[in-house]
């Protein structure tokens, strides 16, 4: 490596959305998001110094538009190749233009010698528009809670809990053979149709979340923590059925919803807009659930599942100067 020349390489993990605290907003806060990182699928992002701005590799048109982001916010001559090695499925409902747009933004931050927190990043390439659940899984991994947005502030949203998510449970994570979740536009216009959620609505949510699921991670107490994520997942998706049609974002969504509660699953739910799906289940009964959930797919509207844990970590970052 010649001298002077710096190599980052990022890799990320993927989140998992468990569900929104306050689409009401009297409180002068609207959101808060509840989150878990998740160990794969990833974005690989790497960097070195260079003569001027290259990017290659995987989604290179979404790359430029973050690159220009950046340097729009922080007016640098850019001398970076950025190579896209690995992105997550867009539009899936596992982050994935949160993850590529941080990793991007921290690359090019540690090349151009920045040094700006990672919320700031966030905000200055378009992300934590709504919660700061993907940018604090990012940063941390585990399990976050974050505070809601400002309305009158363009600042990322507070985190407000943290803690590593138990290791001896796993999520299944399962895609339907349906239409993805909503783009970036999509999903502008379907917040802006959407209602006020009644405040006792909210009020429930919140008692679930601070005396049921709070105490359940803290204690490893599965069962609890299961029905709390549960419950808190069919009241935010009965609010977002004036945008969806339905608790969950299609018709096969809801009928493997329904299939992997009867098989056993602790706690399900829909991530985001979809259509990826989870169960919450012990790590001992990880494979064999998996078994019935893909022959549950093949036998319904097709589509695939995999294993995942948790991501305690958050992202991975080399730098070789």
């Amino acid at each position: 490596m010649e001298a002077g020349t710096i190599k980052i390489s990022i890799k990320t993990p993927a989140r998992l959305h468990l569900g929104l605290i306050d689409m009401n907003g009297d409180l002068d806060r609207l959101f808060g998001g509840l989150g878990v990182g998740i160990d794969h699928p990833n974005v690989i992002v790497e960097a070195q110094t260079a003569t001027g701005l290259k990017i290659t590799g995987e989604q290179t048109d979404l790359a430029q538009e973050i690159t220009d982001r950046f340097f729009t916010k922080y007016p640098l001559q850019p001398k970076v190749h950025l190579n896209i090695a690995k992105t997550i499925p867009c539009h899936t409902g596992l982050g994935s233009g949160t993850q590529l747009a941080i990793a991007i933004a921290v690359a090019l931050a540690k090349i151009s010698d920045i040094k700006a927190p990672i919320p700031e990043l966030a905000t200055a390439v378009g992300r934590a528009k709504r919660t700061s659940v993907g940018t604090s899984i990012f940063e941390y991994g585990g399990f976050v809670v974050d505070g809601g947005k400002n309305p009158k502030t363009q600042v990322a949203p507070p985190l407000i809990y943290h803690k590593p998510f138990p290791e001896e449970w796993c999520f299944i994570v399962a895609f339907p053979n349906q239409s993805k979740g909503l783009s970036s536009s999509e999903e502008n216009h379907a917040f802006d149709k959407l209602t006020s959620m009644p405040a006792h609505d909210v009020g429930q949510i919140c008692r679930l979340i601070m005396l049921k699921l709070l105490p359940a991670i803290a204690e490893h107490d599965i069962e609890n923590f299961g029905t709390a994520l549960t419950k808190i997942q069919i009241l935010t998706g009965n609010h977002f059925a004036q945008a969806q049609g339905g608790t969950y974002a299609k018709s096969a969504s809801t009928k493997c919803i329904e299939f992997m509660k009867q098989t056993g699953a602790y706690g399900v739910g829909q991530s985001s807009w979809g259509p990826a799906l989870y169960a919450i289940v012990k790590q001992q009964q990880a494979n064999s659930f998996l078994t019935k959930v893909q022959k549950h797919l093949k036998d319904n509207a097709g589509g695939d599942a995999f294993i995942a844990k948790a991501n305690n970590q958050g992202a991975t970052i080399n730098v070789e100067a």
